[in-house]
């Protein structure tokens, strides 16, 4: 079974971008590749040659899980249990897909039961200390993760999670001390260098954008160590770095609406450049959320400040006709018409 957790915590950026803080969001939903299908058949045939084998319900339900059909992979893991009730791995998966359905006391059941099958599975505890991780309660997560490292003092991912329950609770020092400890286990753990350097930006040191560096060297088209490094470089007002590193990520993909939104907001509020800034959001209006009134407004702004009133109203009327109440575009509007 891949041993990689089903989810990483995906903590969000502890600045906000300015104005905006929406989330790029990718397509994920692909047709079934011949791949898939071919395992997917090639293990329906041994099933039905051997229909009380568990383990070969195991192998199909991971292939539903990789194709994301949960109900089936769900389904064939209860077949799995049904014939095997000892096996730990048949629980982790089946408490993986609980906690995909949101059933949390479900997934906890199903490890807490793994766990009495074998007390010194750290993978297990490991899988409990991020779902108490998950629900927030750091007392539980800590229990199960420093189980684990009695077993294992070596394993980054129990560090990792550590630290991201001292971030919970606001516990800078440890926090940075646990997810350092993650990185000197494992160099290459992108999540602990990505969290370093958010906690680092969330006090404007740039020691963050080494963290964000050695992020991008295990994953060099991370948009969201990008996009933190970006907006470190812009909330420092270090205009020129946050534009071209924006730019980083409109290069790998266009449609990525924030890098647009904060372009224009450097090129507005930074930079003065009121040309680049319109053009800027007009990308954002053009590839971002239907009625982006925030860019909308921003777009009327720079043309206001550029002294192109007649464009600055017809933006102000656009964000106003999307958002009645969008008090920005109000006040905009008032000042075009008292000019």
């Amino acid at each position: 079974m891949n041993k990689e957790f089903i989810f990483l915590l995906v903590m969000g950026l502890t600045f906000a971008s300015c104005q905006e803080n929406n989330t790029a969001k990718l397509e994920s939903d692909q047709p079934q590749s011949s791949a898939f299908k071919n395992e997917f058949d090639s293990i329906s045939s041994l099933i039905l040659a051997s229909p009380n084998d568990p383990e070969l319900y195991f192998e199909r339900a991971k292939a539903h899980y990789g194709n994301k059909d949960l109900v089936s992979s769900l389904s064939d893991i209860g077949r799995s249990l049904k014939l095997d009730s000892s096996n730990t791995e048949y629980y982790m998966l089946f408490a993986d897909l609980k906690l995909l359905q949101k059933e949390s006391r479900a997934s906890r059941d199903a490890l807490l039961k793994a766990l009495e099958i074998d007390p010194n599975n750290v993978d297990v505890l490991i899988r409990l200390g991020e779902l108490y991780m998950v629900v927030q309660d750091a007392e539980e997560s800590f229990k199960y993760l420093n189980q684990a490292l009695k077993l294992d003092v070596f394993n980054s991912t129990a560090y990792r999670l550590k630290g991201f329950n001292y971030k919970y609770l606001r516990d800078t020092t440890n926090a940075v001390s646990s997810f350092q400890t993650a990185i000197e286990q494992d160099p290459n753990d992108y999540d602990s260098y990505l969290q370093l350097g958010l906690l680092y930006s969330s006090i404007e040191h740039d020691i963050a954008l080494e963290y964000y560096d050695n992020a991008l060297k295990v994953r060099p088209t991370s948009f969201e160590a990008l996009y933190a490094k970006g907006l470190h470089f812009q909330v420092t007002e270090n205009s020129r770095s946050a534009i071209n590193t924006y730019r980083e990520i409109i290069s790998i993909n266009e449609a990525y609406f924030d890098a647009w939104y904060n372009i224009g907001y450097v090129y507005l509020e930074q930079l003065n450049e009121y040309d680049s800034a319109a053009l800027s959001f007009s990308k954002a209006i053009e590839v971002g959320p239907k009625n982006y009134v925030s860019a909308i407004y921003n777009k009327g702004l720079s043309h206001e400040r550029a002294g192109e009133l007649e464009q600055a109203k017809k933006e102000y009327e656009k964000a106003l006709a999307a958002n009645p109440q969008y008090d920005l575009a109000a006040r905009g509007l008032s000042r075009i018409l008292n000019e």
